[in-house]
């Protein structure tokens, strides 16, 4: 069994032959704070890193073990306060304080799912305001969020936006339901700058390709190129894929965040900031709902 402080903790094979890549630390089985809990890890979600209790007894909580030479457990300290909020995105959790330290947090859905099966032009208007929000400075409860914070996530992807279901709600009661949330904050930096002031950055190895194959980025345009790239994978998925036309709106709002990416060595200028993103969204939302209601008008007026 590896014997260093920080993941992974792999557990190798009898003999030395190789990696149990589906096994349990002992070191984590005997965690105190998780025995104390009552948790029990019992399945393997990204070996070595992250687990899950038994995925068929509700309810089922996420155990991650984090790395305390980056960033993620300091951030998430950072977050605990704006997790109480009414407007938070990042899924509710809990850091332990004895021993290694843990992150654990409820096991919720894939962000596909949100609104079941069949979006409206609304819903896929909801999904990237939930998500654009996120990175915004919101003033309810006088807290500030992400990127005013200057946190920047850096790994933006599909796989790192979750969805709250009114099913989780039931075993979860911090969970909302139809919420997006967003996880794993382990390439996540803090910067002394905040966006439209920090030059580029050598990014870190992302989920989401980088165009043009550049390295050099400004971490905050990161963030929305790849929230872009997101939402172009969701709505890919749930409408071009089934043979159904994407939202005009969303899908022009989408290809505005992705931007025309020229590799500006500083600041980068090829797509919004955050703030701007939000302020526009904002408007596209209450265009979208006068449309439904101009819909809903006429179907109503051809019925009399």
């Amino acid at each position: 069994m590896s014997t260093d402080p920080n993941p992974p903790w792999y557990v190798p094979l009898p003999g030395g032959r190789g990696i149990d890549w589906g096994a349990i630390p002992d070191r984590l089985l005997c965690h105190p704070e998780l025995q104390e809990r009552g948790l029990v890890p019992f399945d393997t979600a990204k070996p070595g890193v992250v687990f899950s209790t038994n995925p068929f007894v509700e309810p089922i909580f996420i155990i991650k073990i984090l790395n305390t030479e980056r960033e993620e457990r300091a951030i998430y300290k950072r977050l605990l306060v704006a997790n109480r909020r009414s407007n938070d995105h990042t899924v509710p959790f809990e850091l332990t304080r004895t021993g290694h330290p843990l992150l654990i947090m409820p096991m919720i859905n894939d962000s596909r799912w949100i609104y079941g099966t069949k979006w409206t032009p609304r819903d896929a208007m909801d999904i990237i305001f939930q998500l654009v929000e996120l990175k915004v400075v919101t003033q309810n409860q006088g807290m500030e969020y992400l990127h005013i914070l200057h946190i920047v996530h850096m790994d933006i992807c599909q796989g790192n936006v979750m969805a709250g279901l009114i099913y989780d709600t039931k075993w979860h009661k911090n969970v909302r339901a139809n919420r997006v949330y967003i996880i794993d904050f382990d390439s996540s930096r803090q910067f002394t700058l905040g966006p439209g002031v920090q030059s580029a950055i050598i990014l870190p190895e992302t989920q989401t390709e980088k165009p043009s194959g550049l390295q050099l980025f400004d971490p905050y345009s990161w963030d929305m190129y790849c929230t872009g790239r997101t939402f172009e994978s969701l709505f890919k998925e749930h409408y071009e894929d089934r043979k159904l036309p994407t939202p005009w709106v969303a899908k022009s709002y989408t290809q505005w965040l992705v931007g025309n990416e020229r590799g500006c060595p500083g600041v980068c200028r090829c797509r919004p900031t955050a703030r701007t993103a939000l302020r526009v969204i904002k408007v596209l939302v209450r265009v979208v709902d006068a449309m439904e209601c101009c819909r809903w008008m006429a179907r109503v007026v051809v019925r009399l």
